[in-house]
């Protein structure tokens, strides 16, 4: 795994543990397919900084929620620093972040959904 990329598996495990390995494999995919779509919205919101530290922070407690703890940190730093931050430096953030969620999305398909994966 890169930086970009930092899964703890204990995490995920306990969410599988709570909801069983079906029910989890449904909400990582619901995460997935949703904030797939928020970048472009993140890009977007420099005039609206509370509008910007919300949708960090629901993809910081998200990404947490499944153990990638890469993203969760990223998203905190624009959650955290959206009140001062430069739109320059906002919009550095977001592209963080959203190499981040790629990178993690690639490693979820890879060992998280595919059928007879050991680590779900």
């Amino acid at each position: 795994m890169t930086d970009w990329v930092q899964f703890d598996e204990s995490v995920y495990q306990i969410l599988v543990s709570e909801l069983g390995k079906e029910d989890a494999l449904e909400v990582l995919r619901t995460f997935l397919d949703d904030t797939s779509g928020k970048f472009g919205t993140l890009a977007a919101k420099f005039e609206d900084r509370l509008e910007l530290r919300r949708e960090a922070h629901s993809i910081k407690s998200s990404s947490a929620t499944f153990g990638f703890s890469a993203l969760s940190r990223l998203s905190r730093e624009l959650e955290v620093g959206s009140a001062t931050m430069e739109p320059a430096q906002m919009l550095e953030m977001v592209h963080k972040m959203q190499r981040s969620f790629d990178q993690s999305a690639v490693f979820a398909a890879a060992n998280l959904l595919k059928s007879g994966s050991s680590v779900a």
